[in-house]
């Protein structure tokens, strides 16, 4: 009797062993389904580095969505950038570590390699429509401009500072450089720039000339638009109380503030980005002085036409462009990666969207003539800003 009770319970047993095993399998199955691990170990389990640099798996590709013209949506981007800096972020990272402890491996040499073709396709542009709009030739009214640009000759390097294009960050730079120490420049009242000219004198284009050909020469550029918003938001919207901007702020708003039966049309203390648009173009047709540096077209203000540049860095990509810049320079061991003056109050693609949709179509292509040869030079695009 015991035997055959015992016999029952270990039947028993096993068929609960048998029936839960079966319940967990699918259970597993579709928790690796909804979790997207099945995809993960499908798509981003990543092959070893053979012995001759070579790879047995291919990293997974990331391709920008396409604007339904077949450009690229420039506003829509940035996200989409974000996921395909990542991975190459980290390998610049462990190519500039390798690099300092002389460890350097193929897997690196192809992230670089990666970089070298981005910047010859940029430089490539660049001359392709300097030639194409003859703007490599001399003018009277346009003529290589030295002026903007710093020499570095420790470290053998040339930059030319557009302004709301990561020149706060790369002024602190160089003025590390220049053996400003860190601790200085988080205490001084000086302005960044003022410090560099004391150690960075304004060049003559014979001296630039001489030293590009002896110096890695860079530049920052950014789209046109975004570059005007910043500029807007730092100068004109936060403007510091009786600075120059604030008080040509106040000039805007009693030249261009439109009124309703005696009444302002905005109770904004500030000009509204439409009538600051306003007066910018107003400036072009009929300037009176010199554009204001921080938000005049890049192709007046540093001439880059009549100038080679090694590294064309985008505020898009600027991560890894500059950690680019600082590997090829060995410059990893004066000064780091960072992001300085990131701006003031939010600064989103909805921003953008919010203050261009304050001008109407006229507005919009004066700004798009303004700045045309930016957009031209550098490979960018405005399609999306034009209103149907």
């Amino acid at each position: 009797m015991k035997g055959h009770t015992r016999t029952k319970w270990r039947i028993i047993k096993r068929l609960f062993l048998f029936f839960t095993t079966l319940s967990v399998i699918p259970l597993t199955v579709l928790y690796l389904i909804t979790s997207d691990h099945l995809y993960r170990f499908r798509q981003y389990t990543y092959g070893a580095i053979s012995a001759n640099g070579s790879s047995r798996q291919q990293l997974p590709q990331f391709r920008a969505p396409l604007h339904p013209d077949g450009g690229i949506h420039h506003l829509r981007l940035v996200q989409q950038q974000q996921q395909q800096q990542a991975h190459r972020q980290q390998q610049l990272e462990q190519y500039q570590r390798a690099l300092k402890n002389g460890t350097v491996n193929n897997q690196y040499r192809l992230d670089m390699d990666y970089m070298k073709q981005r910047m010859a396709r940029r430089v490539e542009r660049l001359q392709k429509k300097c030639t194409e709009y003859r703007l490599n030739e001399p003018k009277h009214t346009y003529k290589p401009k030295a002026w903007e640009y710093l020499i570095q000759h420790e470290y053998h390097l040339v930059w030319c500072n557009v302004f709301k294009a990561a020149s706060t960050s790369w002024m602190y730079n160089f003025n590390l450089m220049a053996g400003y120490t860190p601790q200085f420049l988080r205490k001084t009242k000086d302005v960044p720039l003022q410090l560099a000219r004391q150690k960075y004198p304004r060049p003559s284009v014979e001296k630039l000339q001489e030293a590009i050909n002896q110096s890695i020469s860079f530049i920052i550029v950014r789209h046109p638009f975004e570059r005007l918003v910043s500029a807007y938001k730092d100068k004109i919207q936060y403007a510091l109380p009786n600075s120059h901007h604030h008080k040509l702020g106040n000039r805007i708003i009693q030249k261009y503030r439109k009124t309703v039966n005696g009444k302002p049309t905005s109770l904004l203390k500030h000009p509204t980005f439409s009538e600051f648009v306003n007066y910018l173009l107003d400036e072009i047709k009929h300037p009176h002085f010199e554009i204001d540096m921080h938000w005049v077209p890049v192709t007046h203000f540093c001439t880059p036409c009549f100038f080679h540049y090694d590294v064309i860095a985008k505020f898009e990509t600027l991560e890894e462009d500059q950690n680019y810049l600082i590997a090829i320079g060995r410059l990893d061991s004066v000064i780091k990666p960072q992001w300085k003056n990131a701006g003031k109050g939010a600064h989103t693609n909805d921003v953008l969207v919010k203050l261009f949709a304050e001008l109407d179509g006229a507005q919009i292509r004066g700004l798009y003539d303004y700045y045309r040869f930016d957009f031209e030079l550098f490979g960018y695009s405005a399609k999306e800003y034009f209103k149907d």
